[in-house]
């Protein structure tokens, strides 16, 4: 998918960071939103590493070429130009975390649920991003045949997996979309939250602001 929806963004970014997954791969990489995102909220926030040595591993699978530009290679590692299904039947490697942001649904439903298979025997962690209804019509766009929706999904898709945490959200036209974290092990999103922001530092800041409000409300009860 080229480029997608908005309101999910922070909530997405707060999830890979509880994760803090050493190893991604973006299917669909399209404008390379998530691979950025992902890049500096893991890797730039809280050390303010610009120089592209990169610590962690971001890989792009990405069908249609023409949408993967220069820069594109100063976020991700390595960028796989061809059909993510074919990809992940032949890829030997492993990733702590495999991210679909809109893209499942570009495939005919019997391939989109044998490419989740796929990524959850290849990854601790899938994250899907998908449109959810039937009110997502789709057709080529950018002269890209494959950004037709060509499968519709409901919330019950993804219940049968065991270890799933849902979150719905709606676009400026009020269709949902959901958020989907998939995982072959029980999800446990308490241990961390990325390396610079830990539990601990949490409670600080917090009783660090609680304090502050109550100063404040202090003053102005003297005056």
């Amino acid at each position: 998918m080229s480029t997608s929806n908005w309101q999910n963004i922070s909530y997405n970014i707060d999830l890979v960071k509880k994760l803090n997954p050493k190893s991604i791969l973006d299917i669909g990489v399209g404008f390379g939103r998530w691979g950025i995102l992902f890049r500096e909220f893991l890797e730039v926030w809280g050390s303010n590493n610009y120089s592209g040595d990169w610590e962690r591993v971001i890989d792009g699978v990405e069908i249609f070429p023409d949408y993967i530009k220069p820069y594109h290679y100063f976020f991700y590692n390595n960028i796989f130009t061809e059909d993510a299904l074919s990809f992940m039947k032949r890829t030997e490697g492993g990733y702590d975390l495999i991210n679909c942001g809109d893209v499942i649904e570009h495939f005919e439903k019997d391939n989109a649920l044998e490419l989740i298979d796929l990524c959850l025997e290849k990854s601790n962690f899938l994250l899907i991003n998908i449109p959810i209804g039937n009110n997502w019509h789709q057709d080529a766009v950018n002269n890209n045949d494959y950004e037709k929706h060509r499968s519709v999904w409901k919330i019950s898709d993804f219940r049968k997996y065991s270890n799933c945490i849902i979150k719905n959200f709606k676009d400026i036209e009020l269709r949902k979309y959901s958020v989907i974290l998939l995982s072959r092990d029980k999800i446990d999103l308490t241990k961390t939250y990325g390396k610079h922001f830990m539990a601990k530092s949490i409670l600080k800041n917090k009783m660090k602001l609680n304090y502050l409000v109550e100063q404040i409300e202090n003053r102005k009860s003297q005056k």
